[in-house]
């Protein structure tokens, strides 16, 4: 449901529609004013029926994300599982082309992931692969010196300067590179995670949080496309949040006549993995900005302050993921390249 006047916070809520997540990834973005974003999520392990989730305190705002988790072994037995955080895919075939910029794109941990366990940092390690379709390519790139990571974009064009004519030819056969003079775009997918082993004390609770910059998309929004049936959709946009983002284009449009619209994804299936549904579920949605429209596809929402939101469930079993849409007015960065 839209977030944007406490009103209309309180006298609205409704079903939550089903999100329309493969219009919207199933295209790439190639425009420079626009670029898809990146599915992340929580953390993932293999299916580990003694170990519950009992609360989950999710934060959601354009610039973070944390999460607080208790989890609680509910056998007699010390358990000890690895955890990982999967980064979201990179496809360089389709995210070469597009503006979409990542948040620390010289980095291997490009959002900037962080963990605690029960207080104390933790230092994961970290897996990087590479691949075309799904050929591996690790080993090939290393060879010759190549980020794992096809959106660096500066290493890339270094190493274009560096590679002789022969070996580049190579690897444009290869599938690494576009066939056309002058064109250095990396084309494989990279696929990285962080995971640790974690060990769970019988009968106790072990607090893990965990923190990371969203890979959020972007697109300018004008209020004709924030009518269309399936944006309403995919966003849960009702009647009261569609005349707030009229309001918003008729006070404050950018010279395009377009407003700044942001989405960002959280993956909370995963949860699934655990022993039973999360015993508490807490979301926290920031928008920022108070003149800002929040909208996303939850029932039961309530204001908390001038920017945040909140929605609580108990013994919640998650049946769909999160893309909040934040849309603000006028001019301004845009988090794209």
């Amino acid at each position: 449901m839209p977030l944007h006047e406490p009103a209309a916070m309180v006298a609205r809520s409704r079903k939550a529609a089903l999100l329309l997540a493969a219009g919207l990834l199933g295209t790439p973005a190639r425009a420079n004013d626009s670029a898809a974003e990146l599915d992340a999520g929580g953390l993932v392990l293999r299916r580990e029926p003694g170990i519950a989730l009992a609360r989950e305190d999710l934060s959601i705002s354009r610039a973070r994300i944390d999460v607080a988790y208790v989890f609680r072994n509910q056998t007699d037995e010390p358990r000890t599982v690895r955890i990982a955080f999967p980064l979201p895919p990179i496809d360089g075939r389709e995210l070469s082309f597009s503006a979409l910029k990542l948040p620390q794109p010289e980095q291997a941990n490009f959002v900037g992931f962080t963990v605690t366990v029960d207080g104390r940092p933790v230092e994961p390690a970290l897996e990087e692969r590479a691949f075309v379709g799904e050929r591996e390519v690790t080993d090939l790139l290393r060879r010759h010196g190549l980020p794992l990571n096809p959106l660096r974009v500066s290493e890339l064009e270094a190493a274009r300067k560096r590679i002789d004519a022969a070996t580049w030819a190579e690897l444009v056969k290869a599938g690494l590179f576009p066939d056309a003079e002058g064109m250095t775009e990396g084309l494989w997918r990279s696929e990285a995670k962080f995971f640790w082993s974690q060990t769970f004390p019988p009968g106790q609770d072990v607090r893990i949080g965990h923190s990371y910059a969203p890979v959020s998309g972007f697109h300018l929004l004008d209020p004709k496309e924030a009518s269309r049936d399936s944006y309403r959709a995919t966003y849960c946009l009702d009647d009261a949040g569609l005349a707030a983002v009229r309001r918003l284009h008729a006070q404050a449009p950018s010279e395009s006549g377009h407003l700044r619209a942001f989405v960002v994804p959280y993956i909370v299936t995963t949860a699934r993995n655990w022993a039973a549904p999360i015993g508490r579920f807490t979301l926290t949605v920031d928008k920022g900005n108070p003149e800002a429209v929040v909208s996303f596809c939850r029932a039961g929402i309530r204001k908390t302050g001038p920017t945040t939101f909140r929605w609580e469930a108990r013994d919640y079993v998650p049946d769909q993921d999160l893309r909040v849409l934040f849309v603000l007015p006028g001019p301004g960065p845009t988090g794209i390249r």
